[in-house]
């Protein structure tokens, strides 16, 4: 897969101008040009420099590696810097004949994918609850996705959200932890007496300690929600915990994850994803940014 940043590609209208659309210098930064010989259609060219100049190089040689029938200028303005996004859009749009796909920032600057694969992308399965809705550790990080903090990470998330509402029992008396959920059932942060009946309390760890000091001689039933306790991951995980002191980097089974406070905000979560992505490239043996 060839993806380079957008200051390493020239652009160069060859349909407005006359003439050899490659001149003997080029700038320092570029490597790759664009020649559109009409709108909308474009070949991409890999340019070869050399010279020690500050501002221009010479051109040693010139490499098409896309004809204009090979490449699909795509409609439209993107986010250049949610670098995930861009090779999801190329892999829908290559088709064998197209192979290179021309996306144009907000800003006007372009760049390509060619041969775009998600084999390039570190996937990090989210693990989160819900109601509330939503669920939090999902939403802000699609929010901070969005807006491309997470750019030049290489990063995809498969979220995995469980639904509270599936553990509703209307023949047994089910507990929740908060009333805050909203869901069909009594709350352990509202309960002034002990519960009467079946019981099942659906909460984490902290959940069940709760009841157990308030209730130590109540029979229950206990149904774990916290993905810390169960979750067996195949892969880069994240998830989000109530209880402080197990927030932070964590391995299971040697897949390395990172656990954020049940509260986190989005900074909170930024730098828990930095702090995981920096993990796994150590463990690949890459350098950490």
């Amino acid at each position: 897969m060839i993806f380079p940043q957008c200051r390493c590609v020239g652009v160069n209208s060859a349909f407005l101008k006359t003439g050899n659309p490659i001149t003997d210098l080029i700038h320092s930064a570029t490597q790759y040009m664009l020649i559109f010989d009409e709108p909308g259609r474009c070949k991409v060219l890999e340019i070869g420099s050399a010279g020690n100049g500050a501002l221009f190089k010479d051109v040693t040689n010139v490499k098409m590696i896309a004809d204009s029938d090979q490449t699909l200028v795509y409609e439209g303005q993107v986010d250049l810097f949610n670098r995930a996004s861009i090779i999801h859009k190329a892999c829908q749009l290559c088709d064998g004949r197209i192979n290179t796909i021309v996306f144009r920032g907000f800003d006007n600057h372009v760049t390509f994918v060619q041969d775009p694969s998600l084999e390039e992308l570190t996937i990090i399965d989210v693990y989160d609850t819900s109601p509330p809705e939503p669920p939090k550790l999902a939403y802000n990080l699609r929010r901070l996705e969005e807006i491309g903090m997470f750019g030049e990470m290489m990063l995809a998330f498969d979220y995995h959200v469980t639904d509270l509402r599936q553990y509703e029992d209307p023949s047994k008396t089910t507990i929740f932890p908060c009333h805050v959920s909203g869901l069909d059932g009594i709350f352990l942060n509202c309960l002034d007496a002990e519960p009467q009946g079946d019981i099942k309390l659906v909460g984490c760890e902290t959940t069940r300690k709760v009841f157990e000091a308030r209730f130590p001689s109540k029979k229950y039933e206990h149904v774990t929600i916290c993905p810390l306790s169960h979750v067996k991951p195949s892969r880069p995980f994240m998830l989000r915990c109530c209880q402080p002191d197990k927030t932070g980097p964590i391995e299971i089974d040697g897949i390395p994850g990172v656990v954020v406070s049940f509260v986190a905000n989005p900074p909170d979560i930024y730098e828990a994803v930095k702090q995981l992505t920096n993990n796994i490239r150590s463990k690949k043996g890459l350098t950490s940014n």
